[in-house]
């Protein structure tokens, strides 16, 4: 547990988030770095199969994330627990979380292999849906190993012991590396399978991570009082209940912001398999960026759902208030360097002088949106730390749709602008969320506070 005094200085509470935060945001860079090196593997291939990558890895993303909310709820509920030093209430819910990952398996397998026809509804080139239908279907056998792990995970980051999930990162990056490069180039005498390669690649360096982080788990003394190393326990009704009436709102707000950007990837895919390409590069980049702020922005959950369990609201406030801001200048850091060096990032990803040109106006744009994802994810994390969903959950699809999909649509399609008027709707979005949630956390922590007083 990260000790943070009721009178500790806001230096206290940046050293404890970086103490917490900086093997995250390690880990989340590495995660990242997956897709970073796939898209750079499969830019060199041709507008085609990078579009594919572009509308299939969009439409995975929505899908896991969806299911990644749901199980998110165990990291504010053993952050509380740890806070509380209810030890054995760990293994219990973290046991019940792994009910719940098989079942959101089951979902979101079922789902990457329903893709075809929407694909087809949306007349997207058929080389391209081809193309992307085989990444998913290679991703689906996966789900399962990295759903368990994203478990672990969330245990993990609840107790503060965050540096065992970043060596299993490394070790996963360096995996799918190799064997993207073996299967997608198909070097050292591998098949030359393209962005289907891709896909394979990821599906297997997946099960390298439960493996490698659950191994660890059973093996280390640390572990020992929340018994995790003891058979599966019986699924306690009550116990999921809990759970999912946690993670069901943040798993909802998940897919509506991803839900947004996959309804944009698609609507790039209308316009163009050049514009998907420059979609593609943009998001992933800034996704690589986003990293750091979100990095804080778990550390931040974790230190204020510790601090709400040892029953003191005051810090929470504090520290939330320090991680919102730390995010937020970091992400501002990154957006004014991505719109000085707009050309030069869009030149990394593929040597296409048209990709290229749309790249770098979308990157332009994104700089913005980079401002405004890093303070929201700051905002959000306070927010599960406080075991607060709902609310939120409604905020962003508000935000998201209304706002986000509307203006996007309209600004893009209604109004002709293009790829350019969908990126400025997304980062409206964005911005208007990141005010908006931190409003929702000064209020619901100060009425905590008041309650506490009494």
């Amino acid at each position: 547990m990260v000790d943070l005094d009721q009178h500790a200085s806001v230096g206290h509470d940046l050293r404890a988030l970086a103490r917490v935060g900086w093997p995250l945001i390690l880990n989340n860079l590495f995660g990242i770095g997956t897709t970073v090196a796939d898209t750079l593997m499969i830019g060199r291939l041709g507008s085609t199969q990078l579009a594919a990558l572009a509308i299939g890895s969009s439409l995975w993303i929505g899908i896991f994330l969806g299911g990644l909310g749901v199980l998110m709820a165990l990291g504010p509920t053993v952050a509380q627990h740890f806070g509380a030093k209810h030890y054995a209430a760990i293994g219990h819910d973290t046991h019940q979380a792994v009910w719940l990952a098989l079942i959101i398996t089951v979902v979101v397998v079922s789902l990457l292999h329903a893709v075809t026809p929407v694909l087809t509804w949306l007349r997207i080139d058929a080389e391209v849906s081809r193309l992307a239908a085989g990444y998913l279907h290679a991703l689906s056998f996966g789900v399962p190993g990295l759903y368990l792990y994203q478990v672990m995970r969330q245990m993990n980051e609840g107790i503060g012991r965050t540096i065992p999930i970043m060596v299993v990162t490394a070790i996963a990056l360096v995996i799918n590396i190799a064997l993207s490069a073996i299967l997608v180039f198909g070097l050292w005498g591998g098949p030359r399978l393209g962005v289907l390669g891709s896909g394979i690649g990821s599906a297997l360096s997946y099960w390298c991570m439960c493996g490698l982080l659950v191994f660890y788990i059973v093996r280390t003394p640390f572990y020992a009082p929340f018994d995790l190393g003891s058979m599966l326990r019986r699924p306690d009704l009550l116990a999921l209940r809990r759970l999912f009436t946690l993670g069901g709102p943040i798993g909802l707000s998940l897919l509506m912001q991803a839900g947004l950007f996959t309804a944009l990837a698609l609507l790039m895919g209308t316009l163009g398999k050049n514009y998907a390409a420059a979609h593609q590069i943009t998001l992933n980049y800034a996704g690589l960026v986003f990293m750091v702020p979100l990095g804080f922005a778990f550390a931040t959950a974790v230190l204020v759902g510790q601090a709400i369990g040892r029953r003191q609201p005051a810090t929470a406030l504090r520290v939330g208030k320090v991680g919102i801001a730390l995010c937020l200048g970091i992400a501002t850091c990154f957006g004014v360097t991505t719109f000085l060096c707009a050309p030069y990032i869009a030149r990394l990803y593929t040597q296409d002088a048209a990709v290229v040109s749309l790249a770098a106006s979308l990157l332009t744009i994104s700089a913005f949106l980079q401002v405004g994802d890093g303070t929201q994810s700051a905002a959000a994390g306070a927010l599960r730390g406080l075991k607060d969903t709902r609310v939120p959950m409604v905020i962003n699809g508000a935000i998201y749709w209304l706002v986000g999909f509307a203006s996007a649509y309209t600004l893009g399609i209604g109004a002709g602008y293009g790829a350019r008027g969908i990126w400025c709707g997304l980062a409206l979005a964005l911005c208007t969320a990141a005010i908006v949630l931190v409003w929702r956390f000064r209020r619901v922590v100060r009425h905590q506070i008041a309650v506490n007083n009494r």
